[in-house]
């Protein structure tokens, strides 16, 4: 599974009424999230991560850009995808959270166990063909 654990793909596939523009900034824009996105004038910045727990790692310059574009009215997300094999303690699981970007430093502290309210803006389970893409993309323009 890719790095991101091909969110950018499933957003795009499940969503191609949003107009996605990938952003691959390497040394010239530290922090800037993966993607942005419009739809019917609402504009949002996604940043996609992957865990196989309720770890999520985000670097201090992905948390800064977020931060500080959430503090300018930006709309701001990290959409989270956890995987989690079967195991004698545990069940399988293959979820995506959508989570405000303002909260991203307490993302990276807490986890996805440990968020304070209003940090998470929707999470759905069962896989990509299970997930409510629409109500996906209704909190992407709903949500600051």
């Amino acid at each position: 599974m890719r790095l991101d654990g091909g969110l950018r793909h499933l957003f795009r596939e499940q969503l191609p009424v949003v107009h996605w523009q990938s952003i691959e900034t390497g040394g010239t824009g530290r922090g800037v999230p993966d993607s942005n996105g419009c739809y019917r004038g609402h504009e949002f910045w996604i940043e996609f991560k992957w865990t196989k727990g309720h770890v999520v790692s985000l670097r201090p310059e992905q948390i800064g850009w977020l931060t500080r574009r959430a503090r300018s009215g930006g709309k701001v997300f990290v959409a989270v995808r956890r995987t989690c094999a079967t195991g004698p303690r545990r069940t399988a699981a293959d979820e995506l959270y959508l989570l405000r970007g303002s909260y991203a430093r307490e993302l990276r502290e807490r986890g996805l166990t440990d968020l304070p309210t209003g940090a998470v803006v929707g999470s759905w389970g069962g896989g990509p063909g299970s997930w409510a893409w629409g109500d996906v993309l209704e909190a992407l323009i709903t949500s600051a």
